[in-house]
């Protein structure tokens, strides 16, 4: 198994990153502009059905929802800008394990394990340089600092005690590595080839989070950028007409094209009515 080079002392490789933002909460203020088109890829969610028995529920269902399928039943409308709560419909959770349907929240500020795996399998055909890739982690996780703190868990087992990852090796030196300044989020830089980050325990590996992706990815070539902004439920990629095609069309994925001036905060969704 391969690691990644990094945290990197120099951010040059992205400097050229921040000239091409747009405005904050925006498709190309996520992803920089000037791309052929881009993608939004939603992050995977999972529905169970508790049903009802004198000694307690139990679980009836589990299985993988797409987003477009959880607007279908819930009257909302499925659309490339529609929001996580504007699509429940002001639905909740039924309470202390109650029978019902239990929707899982989609992870924000990271692409699950799998997720990634397949994306990076279809961006690495749209790169001439593939073995060389840059993944930018924003320095603001807790666990990053050594404190221990983790990426916030949904769905079953949420209050379970974790195994805590180490901090990256040499931690003591990450004081003084240089960040990548972007616009509202600082970063820490790493090399390596996009085929780290499919491969099975690679955050473990190199003291990441078990659950965390990159931040931000994009190839020396310069052929695309993913973009995980840490407080989105979704990642954004920019690319070639061709790879925001791949995307779409890939069955363990569910992506939908996005223009560049596409909101993405809680007001972007015009389509459903957002909950009180």
């Amino acid at each position: 198994m391969t690691s990644l080079e990094g945290p990197l002392s120099d951010p040059q490789s992205g400097v050229w990153i921040a000239e091409r933002l747009a405005e904050p909460g925006t498709v190309a203020g996520t992803v920089p502009g000037g791309f052929e088109a881009y993608a939004r890829v939603f992050h995977p969610i999972r529905a169970q059905l508790l049903g009802g028995q004198q000694d307690g529920p139990v679980r009836a269902e589990s299985r993988p929802m797409r987003w477009e399928e959880l607007a279908g039943v819930r009257g909302t409308v499925a659309h490339p800008m529609m929001q996580w709560s504007s699509i429940l419909a002001g639905y909740r959770n039924p309470v202390s394990n109650e029978p019902g349907w239990h929707y899982e929240d989609p992870l924000v500020g990271a692409l699950p394990a799998d997720t990634l795996a397949e994306v990076s399998r279809i961006l690495g055909a749209h790169s001439q340089t593939p073995g060389r890739c840059f993944a930018g982690l924003w320095d603001g996780y807790g666990w990053v600092a050594g404190s221990g703190e983790t990426l916030p868990r949904s769905g079953p087992g949420a209050g379970d005690p974790e195994v805590q990852p180490q901090p990256f090796r040499g931690y003591d030196a990450l004081q003084t590595v240089r960040r990548l300044e972007l616009p509202l989020r600082d970063y820490l830089l790493f090399a390596g080839s996009l085929a780290v980050f499919a491969e099975p325990g690679w955050q473990e590996l190199n003291g990441w989070d078990p659950i965390q992706s990159p931040n931000l990815l994009w190839p020396a070539d310069g052929a695309w950028f993913l973009a995980s902004e840490i407080d989105f439920d979704s990642t954004i990629v920019g690319g070639s007409a061709e790879l925001i095609r791949d995307l779409q069309q890939a069955a363990a994925l569910e992506a939908m094209e996005v223009p560049p001036d596409g909101d993405l905060t809680h007001l972007g969704d015009q389509l459903n009515e957002a909950p009180d």
